[in-house]
């Protein structure tokens, strides 16, 4: 295999990987009513990271499956993850590898993490359990994402920027803490994580009201 081909095909196992982390997080949080279904589509996926992982280190189950495994593990957007997850990795992947169901149904309707805005996957993976407002307004400044429990705005600017300083500047006066994030510099959600966790210092709590 020529070495721009084995390229290729580790860009496709990345991305399949990160579209399974993202439908074991639903199964995990267990938010969606269909969970099934996207148990079918985790199948759907392991059956295609099989095929492509065949490519690259050849036909070895034993190590293929491992492999999946060990691809999940480092790409999860935070170590924690999984232990915030109703979800037995080794076990779940043993399911889903083994399933005789690989072919989803028509009916179903795929996750397509392209589609999501970034920065609020982001918001729902760090705060699931707080109400998010959209388009939150403040004094004549428009917040992308406010979480009141929290007095916390985050929205997608570039930090430093004058409109950036003018919100944070707002937010200090009302008592808000405001974290700025640049989403178009960011490849994914998981830098957006560590974005937020460093700008917030999550060692420290935040005071809810």
């Amino acid at each position: 295999m020529r070495q721009q081909e084995g390229q290729l095909l580790g860009i496709k196992v990345l991305a399949k990987i990160d579209l399974l982390i993202e439908v074991i997080s639903i199964i995990g949080n267990n938010k969606i009513g269909e969970k099934d279904d996207y148990f079918l589509q985790a199948c759907d996926l392991v059956k295609e990271l099989r095929q492509l992982l065949g490519q690259l280190i050849g036909p070895r189950d034993d190590y293929i499956k491992e492999a999946i495994k060990e691809l999940i593990i480092q790409r999860l957007p935070d170590k924690d993850m999984l232990a915030s997850l109703d979800v037995d990795l080794p076990e779940l992947l043993n399911s889903m590898y083994h399933s005789d169901q690989l072919s989803l149904p028509k009916t179903v309707q795929r996750v397509e993490v392209r589609d999501e805005d970034p920065l609020r996957k982001a918001i729902n993976y760090l705060f699931p359990q707080y109400k998010v407002i959209n388009n939150y307004r403040k004094l004549g400044c428009l917040f992308k994402y406010y979480i009141p429990s929290l007095k916390l705005a985050i929205d997608n600017i570039e930090e430093g920027s004058t409109d950036s300083v003018r919100k944070e500047c707002i937010c200090r006066q009302s008592g808000i803490k405001f974290v700025a994030i640049p989403v178009k510099e960011m490849s994914c959600s998981r830098e957006i994580i560590r974005k937020i966790k460093r700008s917030l210092d999550m060692n420290k709590r935040l005071v809810l009201e």
